[in-house]
Formats: structure tokens, C-alpha cells, sequence
């Protein structure tokens, strides 16, 4: 996956991880935010990194909403109240008390992952592809918390398609074969990228 690198990436920057294989990108990402550990080296963090978006499995399955909240809360140094009521209202879920979540359906436990996701301020977020799939009539809410939080924070964003990203990120990553470089303009990242893929398209022909 990788081999050999070594960069850094500057803090509060929005960053486009450009890369022609979305499994690649998605195992980066999770190294990147810490979901996965580098079978050798080491990723320095400065800050908190937030698990991508979409990822559920840092929810306790056996536990309730509020026993999550609590031990996100104790993690995170925030209030648990807090924490519970802001998953409540951008899950939209109705809860009933003592129900664990692995009695709720797939859908409801996503929606409960990113509002717990979305109840703690982060340093660093993860995105793969696309933001998470919410209901219609609840895309406006969640759109402005999610913009909210990623004002003050620094972004990571995973695609094969720059035109994705173009106007929001501001740097880019490009990963080649295990190589990963860092670019200080997305148009920079944007046109190495192109390259490469052009290249191998013409290899194929």
C-alpha cells in the first residue's frame, strides 16, 4: 500500500488524497486517521483525529446510545449529556431507554455513528469518496453541523475523481504505487494526478 514515505501534512489544510484505486484510498485514509496501524513506521498526529466518516465500528454494539455517549465522553473530556443529546437530535432515531444498539436496524445505527461522529469537535477529518448518505428532510441540518465542524478543522478527503473536490480542497496527496506526495495546491496534485493516470491508460492501449 505504501513504501518508503515520509511527509507532512500541514495543519488545518483541506486535502484532497488523490489516488486511482479506491481500496488504496480507503486503507490510507484509515492509517492516516488511525483506524488502522502502518505495518512499519509511524504516523505522528498533531491534534485529534476523527474516524472517517461512515466508520461504525468505534460504537459499542452491546451498549446503549447514552453508554456510548458516556464513554466518548470520558475519552474526549466533554460532557456525556451533551454528547447524547446532539447524537439524539441529528440521528433523528427514536430511542427507547436500555435498548442496546445492536437492536437497531443497520440504517439507524449509521445515522447514530455520525451523530455521535458529529457531537465532539475534531482536529482532523476523514472523508472516503463522498459525505455520508442521510434522509432527505434531515440533509440541510446535517450539511451545516458537518460544514460547521470542518471550519475549524483540518481535512483529508479520499477520491479518484479531483473534479470531486475542486473548490473545496486546498492541497493535495497523490498516491502512485505506494508513493504518497504531498502537493501545496489542489491544481498541482490535480495535474500529477492526471498524468499518472493518463500514462497507465496509455500503457493499456
Amino acid at each position: 500500500m505504501l513504501a518508503g514515505v515520509s511527509l507532512s501534512v500541514p495543519a488545518g489544510r483541506r486535502v484532497a488524497l488523490l489516488g486511482a484505486d479506491r481500496a488504496d484510498n480507503r486503507a490510507v485514509l484509515h492509517v492516516l486517521a488511525g483506524v488502522e496501524h502502518a505495518d512499519r513506521g509511524a504516523v505522528r498526529r498533531v491534534g485529534m483525529p476523527c474516524w472517517p466518516f461512515g466508520h461504525r465500528k468505534f460504537l459499542d454494539l452491546a451498549g446503549t446510545l447514552r453508554q456510548n455517549a458516556n464513554f466518548l465522553s470520558y475519552i474526549y473530556g466533554v460532557d456525556p449529556g451533551d454528547v447524547a443529546a446532539i447524537a439524539t437530535e441529528l440521528s433523528g432515531v427514536k430511542l427507547r431507554k436500555g435498548k442496546p444498539l445492536k437492536r437497531y436496524t443497520v440504517s439507524e445505527r449509521t445515522q447514530l455513528a455520525l451523530g455521535l461522529t458529529l457531537a465532539l469537535q475534531f482536529d482532523w477529518y476523514f472523508i472516503n469518496e463522498r459525505l455520508p448518505r442521510v434522509a432527505r428532510s434531515r440533509i440541510a441540518e446535517i450539511d451545516s453541523v458537518i460544514a460547521h465542524r470542518l471550519s475549524s478543522a483540518g481535512v483529508v478527503w479520499a477520491t479518484t475523481n479531483p473534479d470531486l473536490v475542486a473548490g473545496y480542497c486546498d492541497a493535495g496527496l497523490v498516491l502512485d504505487q505506494g508513493a504518497l506526495t504531498f502537493y501545496d495546491t489542489l491544481e498541482a496534485a490535480s495535474e500529477a494526478y492526471q498524468k499518472l493516470t493518463a500514462g497507465r491508460a496509455s500503457k493499456r492501449t
